[in-house]
């Protein structure tokens, strides 16, 4: 499926920018607060439809927030409203897109972070962290950290490397130093 790219800022852009995608319709679209929600559809995915978000005050553009199996705006007017004011379930959904994320990492991410200079890595480490997406700042570094450790650590058949790099991206990242 096609994500939209990034969006022009202007709230008028905001809010049309989605309908230039030949591949998407808009269903409806939701604002509250300094959020705006929409609900597309395309053929690629049949009877589902797509939730995206845009936080106003810190979002270039949409991104996808999740995937409904059919169109019912009560249902998902339910769910924006839930989503809105429950941190929780924010956590919640934050927590599943970054497992996600580390299920579709190349193979190759540690090796290349590691023969990057140091300049490279923040980006890189913010990127292996899944920093950039304002969804998934609602889950801390701490708790990401431990997610990777899980899985990467030569325990469990991940690399003594591996978990070096990790370490290195959550001491830099946690302390707030820019490499620049």
């Amino acid at each position: 499926m096609v994500v939209p790219a990034a969006i022009p800022s202007t709230r008028r852009n905001r809010r049309t920018a989605m309908t230039q995608h030949a591949f998407y319709e808009i269903l409806t679209q939701v604002q509250i607060d300094h959020y705006l929600f929409q609900v597309t559809w395309s053929v690629a995915s049949g009877e589902s439809c797509i939730l995206w978000i845009c936080d106003e005050t810190s979002m270039q553009g949409f991104e996808a927030l999740g995937r409904f199996s059919h169109f019912d705006k009560r249902d998902i007017l339910e769910f924006i409203v839930r989503y809105v004011s429950n941190p929780s379930l924010q956590e919640e959904i934050s927590k599943r897109r970054f497992e996600h994320h580390l299920e579709h990492l190349p193979t190759t991410v540690f090796e290349e972070i590691d023969r990057m200079d140091f300049r490279q890595k923040e980006e890189a480490f913010r990127n292996l962290f899944n920093l950039d997406s304002v969804i998934d700042k609602a889950v801390d570094l701490g708790w990401k950290r431990r997610i990777m450790a899980k899985k990467f650590h030569p325990d469990s058949g991940g690399s003594h490397k591996s978990m070096t790099i990790i370490n290195e991206g959550y001491d830099l990242l946690s302390s707030g130093k820019k490499t620049s």
